[in-house]
């Protein structure tokens, strides 16, 4: 009898860790690799009026870059709701953007060949005093402006994203597909946008 009961327990311990590991790895579904393809999902703080966040989906992270229009090190950068990528007036590198409009992110499989923008002027408001000041800079033309829509209201500023799906060319001319699903944080405050991306890093324009 004392057998059997501890064949019992030890089964539904077993069932009980199986299905705790199972839920950690479904919750965790934003952050996996397979093979080549690195598939993460971050939250970069780009709220600031003053400065640039520059990304690369080399590193996975976020990178310190002092001198960015001669730089290789980055892929992304952030400014609110800015956005340039390391090509054309941003960057040496071999960069570009697509976008693909309001498609599930898992339905792509493959980055289309050409398409891709280079890099030109933007406008950014460089300070959140009033009346806003304007300056124009080197930026993304198919991102800035269009991931994400300013309404004003009477309770106060609104940000909408616009959930659409983008191919994005690194630097160094690798192909990440991403999403950017969010621009604020968890406290409700903007400027924070959140980026889904799978990045192939065998340098082929397959996503599964």
């Amino acid at each position: 009898m004392q057998k059997k009961m501890f064949l019992f327990m030890s089964l539904l311990a077993f069932g009980i860790m199986s299905n705790s590991c199972n839920k950690e790895e479904n919750e965790d579904n934003d952050n996996n690799s397979s093979g080549s393809i690195i598939e993460k999902s971050v939250t970069l703080n780009a709220a600031g009026y003053d400065k640039w966040v520059y990304f690369s989906f080399k590193e996975g992270e976020v990178v310190e870059i002092s001198d960015f229009s001669n730089s290789d090190d980055w892929d992304i950068a952030f400014h609110r709701m800015d956005v340039r990528v390391n090509c054309g007036t941003s960057g040496p590198g071999s960069g570009g953007t697509l976008d693909l409009g309001t498609v599930s992110f898992g339905s792509i499989t493959e980055a289309p060949e050409t398409g891709y923008a280079l890099n030109d002027s933007i406008d950014i408001m460089e300070s959140s005093a009033m009346p806003p000041a304007y300056v124009t800079v080197p930026g993304d033309t198919v991102l800035s402006g269009k991931w994400v829509t300013y309404t004003h209201t009477e309770s106060g500023a609104v940000y909408t994203v616009n959930d659409h799906v983008y191919i994005v060319k690194t630097a160094d001319g690798k192909y990440v597909k991403i999403w950017l699903k969010d621009y604020y944080n968890d406290e409700g405050n903007g400027g924070y946008p959140t980026m889904k991306y799978a990045y192939q890093s065998d340098g082929s324009r397959q996503f599964n």
